[in-house]
């Protein structure tokens, strides 16, 4: 059933660039299995933490960041933080997925003010993912 939903999602056939964060790199080939599934002309470029997040950025136009959380040397809040500052536009506004594992409301709140564009829970359900994702870039895509 979870291939019949996937094709329902209205962007299919664009070639999105996304961009996953994450220091596992089996959680990072996981989403990115799931979105070449959802989008098969997409490009899924990764980084192992916040700082190399941020170089990708830089180097690359990126119009949806997964970030984990939870990361070493920089973790998301921090990266996020950093995106919302930053004085290019299209990184600065680049819709970001956080992931994280943890429940806590406080940190809820932290991811939130970070500048997190949505926080999904891990383990995530693929369809949901895929969904919460493209309300995200269809949203951006509107106001471009």
């Amino acid at each position: 059933a979870t291939e019949k939903h996937l094709h329902q999602l209205q962007s299919a056939d664009r070639a999105w660039t996304f961009l996953v964060a994450d220091d596992h790199p089996v959680n990072r080939l996981l989403l990115k299995q799931v979105l070449q599934n959802a989008w098969p002309h997409g490009r899924v470029l990764e980084a192992v933490d916040g700082q190399k997040c941020l170089d990708v950025l830089h180097e690359h136009a990126v119009d949806l960041v997964f970030m984990d959380m939870v990361m070493p040397i920089m973790d998301g809040i921090d990266a996020t933080r950093l995106i919302r500052q930053d004085a290019l536009d299209h990184i600065q506004q680049v819709p970001v997925l956080g992931l994280t594992a943890n429940v806590n409301p406080l940190d809820l709140e932290r991811f939130q003010s970070a500048g997190l564009s949505g926080v999904m829970l891990k383990p995530f359900e693929p369809t949901e993912l895929c969904h919460r994702a493209e309300s995200l870039l269809l949203e951006t895509g509107a106001q471009a």
